[in-house]
């Protein structure tokens, strides 16, 4: 005896996740079918047989639903982390799901931090809903070029974003990736204002390269793959030093020496940034 099979093309309206489903639960009931059938039989042999084969359905069954739970867990995890990386660091993460483990580890990593200039004084001017509208334009568009230099966003925080290149894969000279990314970011933000395509009128970034402590931080129930210690701190102080010497994108001095010359630069005199002791060596990006 057969399982019947689905009629899927005479219901359009079933997606394939559906038609999957549906299949499945024609397997169920062919098993439960099989067993009926043999109740009803006196045959000794053909009693063992179909209840061999209802197990054999049953042993069926539970393989394609594991295989498709398996499937959805995994376009889960696509759409999600889609989200942050590329889309080819996404099927990295999916082949290597280890390196979003609960826990952290010493990696060198370039963090990009950008805010938008004045953004308090141009939302004060608008309705919410319009401030909503223009952030969402333009963090879609930011986003969209860092991942196209290969790096992950991070959080936004409030009007301010922070990605990080070399994270959750090693990835070479990311702190070139990183300043082309932010050479892009605000190439692209003139060619909206250009266009009329935005009221923000202008970005600050600040860019730095150091050790910091990357993974997943939290607890099993609910945790952020993310990026620690002094070398983002860095990076946060220097976005906001550029609002004070009105510049538009700052880096430090271990990015400046991993570009190893490849951007025009000038130097900033040396300043305490906010929570340090020493003088810190800051170059301004020139476009």
């Amino acid at each position: 005896m057969e399982a019947e099979q689905p009629d899927i093309e005479s219901k359009p309206e079933l997606n394939i996740i559906q038609a999957i489903e549906l299949a499945i639960a024609h397997e169920t009931e062919a098993r439960k079918s099989y067993l009926s059938l043999s109740q009803e039989t006196d045959d000794p042999e053909l009693k063992t047989l179909l209840k061999e084969i209802a197990m054999e359905e049953a042993s069926h069954e539970a393989s394609l639903r594991s295989r498709l739970r398996l499937y959805q867990e995994r376009h889960v995890l696509r759409d999600t982390f889609s989200r942050y990386v590329s889309p080819e660091l996404c099927e990295e993460i999916l082949k290597n799901p280890g390196l979003l483990a609960l826990g952290g580890r010493r990696q060198m990593v370039t963090v990009l931090f950008a805010d938008i200039r004045n953004f308090t004084s141009m939302s004060e001017s608008m309705a919410p809903e319009a401030v909503v509208e223009v952030l969402n334009t333009y963090f879609t568009e930011m986003v969209d070029l860092v991942f196209k230099y290969k790096g992950t966003l991070d959080k936004f925080v409030g009007d301010a974003l922070m990605a990080v290149f070399g994270v959750p894969l090693p990835l070479p000279q990311a702190a070139t990736r990183a300043v082309e990314c932010a050479l892009a970011m605000q190439r692209h933000l003139r060619q909206m204002q250009a266009a009329g395509q935005t009221p923000i009128q202008g970005m600050r970034i600040g860019i730095n390269t150091g050790e910091a402590i990357v993974g997943n931080i939290g607890s099993d129930k609910r945790m952020d793959f993310t990026v620690v210690g002094d070398a983002v701190n860095v990076a946060a102080r220097l976005q906001e030093l550029a609002k004070e010497v009105d510049a538009d994108t700052l880096i430090s001095q271990a990015t400046f020496q991993a570009l190893e010359g490849q951007f025009k630069t000038a130097p900033e005199p040396s300043v305490v940034l906010r929570g340090r002791k020493e003088p810190t060596t800051t170059y301004r990006l020139n476009l």
